[in-house]
């Protein structure tokens, strides 16, 4: 680990204080701008040691015409005051991606950040497991919340559950045959712990996003009857578990104050669309254009479909969907390049592969409820999905032959049971 490069510990602590915010956490430790120096540090140094390819030339291409279309509509925007002052909402998930999707060249640069960012999502998830154990595993209304900023509400950190369990559920099938028993049990600990977090959020939105993904791992797994054995009890578990106040919730879904409302905001926000097609509102429009023209107090949209199209017009939405199905054709790509028939196969890469997928599908279903387009779900998937890319690329691969073989070895003697046909 020590041997890595100064981009790459500068991209490794960036994601760091993003994630954890331990300048907020500890005061005395919030004397600078942690996370912008870290990250303009690991832009520079990203250039100057010459680590930038672009291998994934339709994720690329899909984030650039994105990063055009938000232009744009800050260009033609109803308030352009309030699209350029929350300019910094985008351009640093698009730095992101450029010094790890652009910037990491190894498979022991891409495990390590992938390990890091499990590591920040686990600090979450056993202070999950924590307070839920402290309110007696009772319904909480606010529910548990996560790190400091973009976790803190629990709705939001209940949808960061929704990514992390599948990336660490498929990273524990990637290393399952290299670990102990003790060590195994440590790993469905860490698994476990997500899922439990998403119960212990209280969020409907997370739950619904466990749902989806656990659906979707029965639907990949060649073993279905298998699988349909093992998760549907899980899934009868969950509910047993689950406190009555959640169930309650679930029962006034759609009828309830908080659904009423999101229906209007949904309703008002596809009028805004047809009423601006084109580009939208403007990028970070939605608050000074809604307060004005339909409720004063009106809040964010409360789904990030909505807010794309309404801010960046069915253009904007047109783009984001496409790029959200180059992500997984990417993948699709990816896991082909490593799998048990390929020239190099790599059971590690190829788990991991699905685990960024179902990360994807658990954000688009959890987060289907909540204003979080411009959150880091998506972005930081979308960096790993382009680093991995170029980890398996022809070019990727033939420089780990030259270092040294990093703990999670290639299994090339050893066949690997596939989860789907890809």
């Amino acid at each position: 680990m020590c041997q890595q490069s100064p981009a790459f510990w500068a991209t490794f602590l960036y994601v760091f204080f993003e994630y954890v915010r331990p300048q907020t956490i500890y005061k005395w430790f919030d004397i600078a701008p942690w996370a912008q120096i870290f990250l303009f540090s690991a832009v520079g140094l990203t250039v100057l040691e010459g680590r930038l390819r672009f291998t994934s030339k339709v994720l690329w291409v899909s984030v650039v015409l994105f990063t055009a279309v938000i232009i744009a509509s800050a260009l033609t925007a109803q308030y352009p005051a309030a699209s350029w002052a929350q300019k910094d909402f985008w351009i640093n998930w698009l730095l992101l991606m450029l010094i790890m999707g652009g910037g990491v060249r190894t498979r022991s640069e891409f495990i390590l950040q992938l390990l890091g960012f499990v590591l920040w999502n686990i600090k979450m998830s056993q202070h999950g497991v924590q307070a839920w154990i402290g309110s007696g595993f009772s319904f909480v209304a606010w529910g548990v919340s996560g790190a400091p900023g973009w976790f803190q509400n629990s709705g939001e950190f209940g949808i960061e559950m929704c990514v992390f369990l599948p990336i660490a559920g498929y990273l524990t099938l990637g290393v399952w045959p290299r670990l102990s028993k003790n060590r195994r049990l440590i790993m469905l600990a860490i698994v476990a712990s997500g899922l439990i977090s998403i119960v212990a959020s209280s969020s409907r939105g997370a739950l619904l996003g466990a749902g989806v993904l656990t659906a979707w791992i029965v639907w990949r797994s060649p073993y279905r009857l298998r699988a349909i054995m093992i998760m549907v009890p899980l899934a009868a578990l969950t509910w047993l578990i689950l406190p009555e106040g959640n169930k309650a919730r679930w029962r006034a879904a759609g009828s309830d104050e908080d659904s009423l409302r999101r229906l209007t905001y949904w309703t008002d926000g596809i009028a805004i669309a047809k009423e601006h097609p084109l580009l939208g509102i403007g990028y970070r429009n939605w608050i000074p254009y809604y307060r004005r023209r339909y409720n004063p107090e009106g809040e964010l949209p409360h789904n990030y479909l909505i807010e794309a199209a309404s801010e960046l017009g069915f253009t904007g939405l047109f783009v984001f969907v496409g790029m959200t199905g180059a992500f997984f054709w990417q993948n699709a790509q990816s896991r082909r390049r490593v799998s048990a028939k390929s020239k190099r196969p790599d059971r590690v890469l190829w788990a991991i592969t699905f685990g960024l997928d179902g990360a994807m599908i658990g954000f688009l279903a959890s987060g289907f409820f909540v204003t979080v387009l411009y959150y880091p779900y998506y972005w930081m998937n979308m960096s790993l999905a382009m680093a991995l890319a170029r980890v398996v690329s022809t070019n990727g691969a033939a420089r780990v032959r030259g270092n040294t073989a990093p703990r999670f070895a290639v299994h090339s003697g050893r066949a690997m049971p596939p989860l789907s046909t890809d």
